[in-house]
């Protein structure tokens, strides 16, 4: 059995980094990934329309001038496959491939007095003193979702996990399952290829409009020169963006988003998460705004656009021609709440009512399953099961040198800075353990179990309310930074 002082699962944003930065400690280091190449969730959400919802050049990493200056992003929100290419671009300028062991899951880990012992799904093993679980805030896709997936006679896929090739859905039939977020950037995408495309839609979802301008040279040189002022808003505001709003009042609503409708969302105005009067109004003109992209149809309008004043309570999706997409004739919107998806027939999508809607290619924007242990099968001192993380939201009590970096954005701002925050956090504490002689690191039973509540950014825990802790990304990396500074006094080294 191979013995290496760390072991990193998941060859994404964040484990890519902690590869490199314990590299650069000198550790032995191994990286796996089921994937057959690294890019975690970049490799497997390969749809058409994929992109992230934030600017490049604060997505990216910063911690090499060198590195953030050689890469050039194309447009303001980059699509999935450009970010796939930068992930290649850093993987191979940090020379991780080298470490990389692609197309290998992890299937499961146990402590013992001499570490954590690492199973793969070819059967191999090897041991690691450190376990840094980067498998990100999504579960496995859920494919089965919806009863008779193997049943169609054509092809059914998920945008959770999108083949590199196909399916081809020029001049076909297309049924989408699902208006969440991958379904915002699918629509327009698959419209203008499909024969015919069918949404079937259950709850009506905010929605904004994502502007999206090219870049050239004097744009990327733009935000290359601001890398000090970037790197330092990214890690200190709320949604990790460079520009955040505070003091807007109802007023301003309506001209914050005529300057840009992406102001108005929390990770940007995080006021609207507290305050009812504010989240009103930024409710009102959304759904005005809306209501003007579908061009007045009470159908639609009544299918797809948000009645109540929840705006901001869950992630707003961003879009570029959604609604424009689905108001086209050769677009239908099926409601399904009141007649849900029953069964995938090999003719198509059946309803509870009987109907049935004839279809070649059917897409599945139904989510994913819970997440729940990383999607790895952890067990810890005295074989207790890891469930989730509670000390600062990326370990537990019980399981010693074990991290599970998740961003506590929760989709309401920028995932990658916060990741890439908590990552420099555990590499660091990682480092102080070393130097200082110690074998383990793990929280205390109160440091594991204490919660941020309202109000209150002193906590030493995160709480999963399907919000940002109080104060956002900026707040939980400093009461990071402080648990540090303090000595790690919710932790306890053996």
């Amino acid at each position: 059995m191979d013995e290496l002082d760390a072991v990193v699962v998941g060859a994404g944003v964040a484990g890519l980094y902690a590869l490199h930065l314990l590299r650069e400690q000198g550790l032995r280091v191994r990286c796996f990934d089921a994937a057959d190449e690294p890019g975690g969730v970049w490799h497997h959400q390969r749809y058409p329309g994929a992109r992230i919802d934030t600017e490049g050049y604060a997505y990216q990493y910063q911690f090499s001038e060198d590195l953030y200056r050689d890469w050039g992003w194309s447009e303001r929100f980059p699509a999935g496959y450009e970010v796939l290419r930068w992930l290649r671009f850093a993987v191979d300028r940090l020379d991780l491939t080298r470490d990389l062991q692609p197309a290998t899951p992890v299937v499961s880990a146990r402590f013992d007095d001499d570490g954590w012992v690492v199973r793969t799904g070819d059967g191999g093993s090897v041991r690691a003193r450190f376990l840094l679980c980067c498998t990100g805030v999504f579960g496995s896709p859920r494919r089965d979702a919806i009863p008779g997936r193997t049943d169609f006679a054509g092809p059914v896929v998920h945008t959770g996990a999108w083949p590199a090739r196909g399916p081809d859905l020029a001049g076909k039939r297309v049924g989408v399952v699902g208006n969440g977020p991958s379904a915002v950037q699918l629509v327009p995408r698959a419209a203008d290829v499909a024969g015919h495309l069918t949404l079937f839609a259950r709850s009506p979802r905010w929605v904004l409009p994502a502007a999206n301008p090219m870049y050239g040279w004097p744009e990327r040189e733009a935000y290359r020169s601001r890398l000090s002022e970037v790197r330092q808003a990214v890690r200190s505001t709320f949604g990790g963006l460079e520009r955040e709003l505070s003091g807007v009042g109802p007023a301003d609503v309506a001209a914050l988003y005529a300057e840009d409708p992406l102001l108005l969302r929390p990770a940007a105005l995080p006021g609207v998460l507290t305050d009812e009067v504010l989240r009103a109004a930024v409710a009102g003109e959304v759904r005005e705004r809306m209501c003007e992209r579908l061009g007045g149809d009470p159908r639609l309008t009544k299918l797809l656009v948000p009645e109540n004043d929840d705006f901001g309570l869950r992630p707003v999706a961003t879009d570029q021609g959604y609604l424009e997409a689905v108001a086209r004739d050769d677009v239908d919107v099926v409601g399904v709440r009141d007649d849900p998806v029953t069964r995938i027939r090999p003719e198509g999508i059946e309803l509870a009512s009987g109907t049935v809607h004839a279809l070649d290619v059917v897409v599945l924007a139904t989510g994913f399953a819970q997440a729940g242990g990383c999607g790895v099968e952890l067990r810890g001192r005295d074989g207790a099961r890891f469930t989730t993380a509670g000390a600062l939201g990326i370990t537990a009590h019980g399981f010693p040198n074990l991290f599970v970096p998740s961003a506590v954005s929760r989709g309401h701002g920028n995932d990658a800075a916060c990741l890439q925050g908590q990552v420099e956090w555990i590499c660091e504490a990682i480092r102080r353990v070393r130097a200082d002689g110690a074998a383990t690191i793990e929280p205390t039973p109160a440091g594991d179990t204490a919660e941020v509540s309202a109000g209150d950014t002193a906590g030493t825990g995160v709480p999963n309310t399907g919000l940002p802790p109080p104060g956002g990304i900026g707040a939980y990396l400093r009461r990071c930074a402080e648990e540090a500074r303090a000595g790690y006094p919710s932790f306890r080294r053996g």
